[in-house]
């Protein structure tokens, strides 16, 4: 799978990077046919408390499934990502077996 990162407004840290790139590794768990993976992050400055925010965005077949969330770090806002992409994947899998038993019949 081919994972791009795009840090806004700040420079990506390694540790930051193969965290991202852990996360997205582990959303194949749940459906191996993720074919792009586009991870944004972006820092809002100005505010009394800087926002974190992260967006994830995976292509599966004949489709675009896409996250997003705003946190006290990149991290808390990635696994917030992770968590809304894995439940939308476990529904886009049940429905291609759905599909699938319904052409058999």
């Amino acid at each position: 799978m081919n994972a791009r990162i795009t840090a806004r407004h700040f420079s990506l840290s390694d540790d930051l990077r193969n965290f991202v790139q852990d996360r997205i590794s582990k959303l194949q768990q749940y459906y191996n046919g993720i074919t792009d993976a586009h991870v944004i992050l972006d820092v809002e400055n100005g505010r009394a408390v800087d926002q974190y925010s992260a967006e994830i965005v995976i292509t599966v077949y004949r489709q675009t499934l896409s996250a997003k969330e705003a946190a006290g770090s990149h991290e808390l806002a990635i696994d917030g990502c992770a968590d809304g992409l894995r439940r939308q994947l476990l529904r886009y899998k049940a429905k291609l077996k759905d599909t699938a038993k319904d052409y058999h019949r």
